[in-house]
């Protein structure tokens, strides 16, 4: 059931077909999928193609719950990581690790 990831449920069981390839997969294989589709991204904003654009940024969040599946973690699994990632680390936090990434790696 993937009631648990909302609307990103659908991506989680359009992608169950390729459960087995996918935990076969080096960490790797992850990293260069999600350079690939920034890079991808990046072309349609220079075209001016928000939409487009979109449709890339979504695909970075499924290439982040396949790395999920991965690690072997389940839907369920995935919104309780979620959850206690937002309120333990982002909430009240943002600014300071936007600040952060500044001060470390110049971004």
């Amino acid at each position: 059931m993937t009631d648990q990831l909302g609307p990103f449920g659908a991506i989680w069981e359009a992608w169950d077909e390729a459960h087995d390839e996918i935990v076969g997969k080096p960490l790797s294989h992850f990293q260069r999928a999600v350079e690939v589709q920034f890079e991808e991204l990046d072309a349609h904003l220079a075209a001016g193609d928000r939409a487009a654009a979109a449709r890339e940024a979504v695909d970075i969040i499924s290439i982040a719950l396949n790395s999920l599946r991965w690690l072997g973690y389940r839907p369920e699994d995935v919104e309780e990581i979620a959850c206690s990632r937002a309120e333990q680390r982002m909430r009240g936090q943002a600014l300071a690790i936007l600040d952060k990434y500044q001060r470390l790696h110049g971004i």
